[in-house]
């Protein structure tokens, strides 16, 4: 599955770049035939629940987490030439600049998200 990465680059700038995440395979389930990705560990799961005027400045995440937008809009922007990206219902980016100048978000319709936190 193709996703968003927010990452830092050489220059301490973070940017956007498409990544392949989650390559899932056929297998048999209970005999039924499904695709399924490897399992990634992760630290920790939250709900991040976010109003219509939700702005969050410039800051990285804690650590390298995937969002996965269940309702709403999130605009994510960074600084130089990739300037923002929006994250409609549905979408997953993974937010992996954990050092730099970081990004900021945007609420652009209220909604929910959900966080999880990977090791490492």
């Amino acid at each position: 599955m193709e996703c968003i990465e927010i990452y830092a680059g050489l220059d301490g700038h973070s940017a956007f770049r498409r990544i392949d995440a989650f390559e899932a395979a056929p297998v048999m389930f209970n005999g039924v035939a499904v695709a399924l990705s490897s399992p990634q560990a992760c630290e920790s799961v939250l709900m991040h629940e976010f109003d219509g005027d939700y702005v969050l400045g410039w800051h990285n995440p804690p650590s390298r987490q995937y969002v996965i937008v269940l309702e709403g809009e999130l605009e994510i922007a960074v600084k130089g030439r990739d300037a923002a990206q929006r994250f409609a219902q549905g979408a997953i980016f993974l937010a992996g600049d954990t050092h730099g100048t970081g990004h900021t978000t945007r609420a652009l319709r209220s909604g929910r998200a959900l966080v999880v936190n990977l090791r490492g």
